[in-house]
């Protein structure tokens, strides 16, 4: 078996709240090059799954590496700049900002002239704005946004407000991108302009995780699958071989004894 090594990987992830177990002692490695899905039904341990990746909650068991390196104990701030970011469910953009200007708060974290430069007119402050104006113009349009940059939020369909949220997780040229549901609230024809965002997206240093509910969307757009039930993994694998499993077809349609 190859080694992964520039790879998100959980071993032992347990966590519980109130001595309710969340997430039982999970092992999973997203690679590198590949988009993985991250299904199961409401109340799983998906979010969860994704807030102990990114240092949102600390697990009381288990340790988490990216690329070999140890993440246990960074904050959330200190993952984002080692280039672990994510999306939310709920989309979060500032209504009084333009579409770019939203875009560029995503790349702030890569900003190093300093508060002083945001009120004196520096050489290296206005550089360093220019560059961080140009990367949020390239994420724009590597999602097909370019025409909405000067727009504000309130005047975009909910797919594009989608898409702009994820020009913002991807404008710092993220190591790790982790998706909360970003179809949720599109329709057919918006979800299918995801799709190819999303597939455009590949590329062979990048770690893309997504959890969704839109099984079409998993199903055509994962290279592998996870399956979350009741803070356990029932299931991985390819599409086909997650579609066929006996399991995750019990826990989405039921069986004859239910």
């Amino acid at each position: 078996m190859d080694v992964v090594t520039n790879a998100l990987k959980g071993e032992g992830i347990a966590l519980s709240f109130g001595g309710i177990e969340v997430l039982k002692g999970l092992d999973v490695e997203f690679r590198a090059g590949e988009i993985t899905g991250l299904i199961g039904p409401n109340g799983a341990g998906k979010t969860s799954l994704f807030n102990c990746l990114t240092g949102a909650y600390a697990p009381q068991k288990g340790t988490i590496t990216y690329a070999g390196q140890s993440l246990d104990g960074l904050p959330p701030a200190a993952r984002a700049s080692r280039g672990i970011v994510r999306s939310f469910q709920h989309v979060a953009l500032s209504p009084d900002l333009t579409v770019l200007e939203n875009v560029m708060i995503g790349v702030a974290r890569n900003h190093h002239a300093g508060w002083q430069h945001v009120f004196l007119p520096t050489r290296r402050g206005r550089e360093e704005m220019a560059r961080m104006r140009a990367d949020a113009e390239q994420a724009l349009a590597e999602l097909g946004l370019a025409g909405a940059a000067d727009k504000l939020p309130a005047e975009l369909p909910p797919g594009m407000l989608r898409l702009v949220e994820i020009a913002r997780a991807i404008v710092g040229r993220p190591q790790v991108l982790l998706l909360d549901e970003p179809a949720a609230g599109l329709n057919n024809a918006e979800t299918r302009d995801l799709m190819r965002s999303l597939k455009s997206l590949c590329s062979p240093d990048l770690v893309m995780v997504v959890v969704e509910h839109d099984m079409d969307l998993v199903m055509s757009i994962c290279d592998r699958i996870y399956v979350l039930n009741f803070g356990a993994f029932v299931a991985c694998g390819t599409p086909q071989q997650v579609r066929q499993d006996e399991d995750v077809v019990r826990i989405y349609l039921g069986s004859d004894d239910d």
